[in-house]
């Protein structure tokens, strides 16, 4: 600092206030070029990047990246936006440490940019590459570990001035070009096509893998989407010569217009869902998908309450067979909505458990599936029949506590009534959850977990919970047993229930090889077509009288004091 007279200058003394201010937020300081050239930098380089201040001038700022991370630094410095910023950018050094790189050009000193540099800082935003979360045929993210880390490169990318966009892409079907599904061919496809998604993307790696032939990445507007399909072409022309491949395309921007990372990436899925459904996009960007899914969403959990207060649902019973000879052992009840002939009801069944309106659903359903039991001992020992209960109601211990007093009111109803507990809702409190269904189990009623294999917490949900049965998930099922490993894997899976003492069930069993297939895999029972399609209650219960059911549970302003037990007993309005 520059004396004068002995003292410090006013002007000195405030540049040094200045730095120590801005290292109070990062442990090194660099002012980097256009051309990524660093022409300053401030702090302690040496300990951290190998290099002081005075060595590192002149030098590329890549080269204190490691280079699987060198292409997310271009990305964002590309653009020459006065102003722009980058923010909280979570990266790996040269030396192998995380840093988080924050900063934005400035006009009076050549738009350059001036960065703070975070060495180790805490993690609340998700890291790029977390093995476990890419898909393992293609090389790409899978699921929401896209959706998330798409969400945030578009802010960031956004935030430096940049233009992202987001492409969907899909592949069709590789059957019907000849290419066997679990096949080194097949393999090789899947990787040519993730290894140029991930080449297009923003950072190399944001790309992901929607389902079996759609994908999606995120990309700056110098992408086109022409060349991108020529390019995925081409890549898969070589993979599978001959086979007549040709990807369909179809692009937004992604504008998140003040949406924090968390909106945008439901509107990304929501778009996604959309585009794997053969759906057209909404005209305009993300923003607009948003708004327009906003829109639907509160029209479908309208609609779905007045399914729950009209009580116009059914119940149709699928059986579930042993293996060996496909004798009944019991029904799975599922639902149909009266009014929405043909539609699945999966959809507003998964929107009521995001938006928590799905206990009292679950609990008409098991009031219907036991005034229907109840109905058929009149003549005989009815078949059992398991319903299905949401992660989302499990965990809730109000709807456990109404269950149980339904439960508890009719003697001898364990014999005929499970419970399924379904994963389509994620479930956070594993403690809780098991001390519920230990509560169920100790009156007498038997538990599954469904849907085993679909999500990623299914190992964890058999670890923590301790139940009857396992339920192996259909198209899990049907990817397993395509391939040697696949076979193999089920099997195993199958040795190991039996030897904790659970039994198994495994769906979508659709013809008489499968189900042999299956039966010496160790796999107890079976589900599918092969052993029947649902059926009406009256087709299911020898001698049961035909009676229309009564409305459920209203949901009308005056009963909202009443508990959802209350409601159920009061019947209508």
């Amino acid at each position: 600092m520059h004396r004068i007279g002995g003292e410090i200058s006013e002007q000195s003394l405030n540049l040094g206030r200045f730095a120590a201010l801005a290292l109070c937020r990062a442990d090194v300081l660099f002012q980097v070029s256009s051309d990524l050239t660093i022409k300053f930098s401030w702090g302690p380089a040496e300990r951290f990047f190998g290099g002081d201040g005075s060595s590192l001038m002149g030098t590329s700022f890549l080269n204190l990246i490691t280079h699987a991370d060198q292409q997310i630094v271009r990305d964002y410095f590309n653009s020459e936006s006065s102003g722009a910023r980058v923010e909280d950018v979570i990266l790996t050094s040269s030396k192998g440490s995380k840093i988080a790189i924050s900063g934005y050009r400035v006009p009076d000193f050549d738009n350059d940019f001036f960065l703070a540099i975070k060495i180790s800082p805490r993690q609340t935003i998700p890291i790029s590459r977390q093995l476990e979360a890419h898909d393992s045929e293609s090389g790409v993210l899978s699921g929401n570990a896209y959706t998330n880390l798409a969400a945030q490169r578009v802010k960031s990318f956004e935030a430096s001035g940049g233009k992202p966009k987001v492409s969907m892409v899909n592949i069709g079907d590789l059957s019907d070009a000849g290419i066997a599904e679990g096949s080194e061919q097949e393999g090789q496809l899947l990787r040519a096509i993730g290894n140029v998604l991930n080449a297009e993307s923003i950072g190399g790696d944001t790309a992901g893998r929607v389902d079996d032939g759609n994908f999606s990445l995120v990309h700056g507007d110098d992408v086109n989407a022409e060349e991108l399909s020529e390019k995925i072409a081409n890549a898969m022309s070589k993979a599978a010569p001959g086979a007549n491949l040709m990807p369909k395309i179809a692009t937004m921007n992604a504008d998140s217009s003040g949406m924090d990372e968390q909106q945008l990436a439901k509107a990304m899925m929501y778009s996604l869902q959309k585009f794997t459904k053969g759906e057209p996009l909404p005209d305009g960007d993300l923003s607009a998908a948003l708004e327009r899914s906003l829109a639907e969403n509160v029209q479908s959990v309208h609609r779905f309450r007045k399914i729950v207060e009209n009580g116009s649902f059914d119940l149709v019973y699928m059986p579930v067979c042993e293996l060996g000879d496909g004798h009944i052992h019991h029904y799975e009840a599922l639902t149909r909505f009266r009014d929405e002939a043909g539609e699945s009801p999966f959809a507003l069944i998964t929107l009521a458990e995001e938006v928590g309106v799905i206990s009292e659903f679950d609990l008409a359903v098991a009031k219907r599936a036991i005034d229907t039991i109840i109905r058929a001992q009149k003549t005989a020992p009815p078949t059992p029949v398991a319903i299905n209960v949401s992660g989302h109601s499990i965990g809730d211990p109000l709807f456990c506590a109404e269950l149980d007093k339904m439960l508890q009111a009719q003697f001898g109803i364990d014999e005929f009534l499970s419970l399924e507990i379904t994963e389509s809702a994620e479930i956070e409190d594993l403690k809780g959850v098991n001390a519920a269904i230990q509560e169920f189990r100790r009156a007498g009623f038997k538990v599954a977990l469904d849907d085993f294999g679909a999500g990623a917490a299914s190992f964890d949900y058999l670890n923590s919970f301790d139940v009857d049965t396992v339920k192996f998930d259909g198209p899990v099922v049907k990817r397993t047993v395509a391939t040697k490993k696949g076979k193999a894997f089920l099997a195993s899976m199958a040795t190991l229930c039996r030897e904790i003492e659970v039994e198994t069930i495994a769906e979508m069993v659709e013809d008489a090889p499968l189900a042999q297939f299956l039966g010496e895999c160790g796999i107890k029972l079976g589900q599918g077509w092969h052993f029947g399609k649902p059926i009406s209650a009256k087709d299911a219960f020898k001698g049961l009288e035909d009676e229309a059911p009564k409305p459920t549970i209203p949901v009308s302003p005056n009963m909202d004091g009443m508990s959802l037990m209350e409601r159920l007993n009061a019947g209508v309005d």
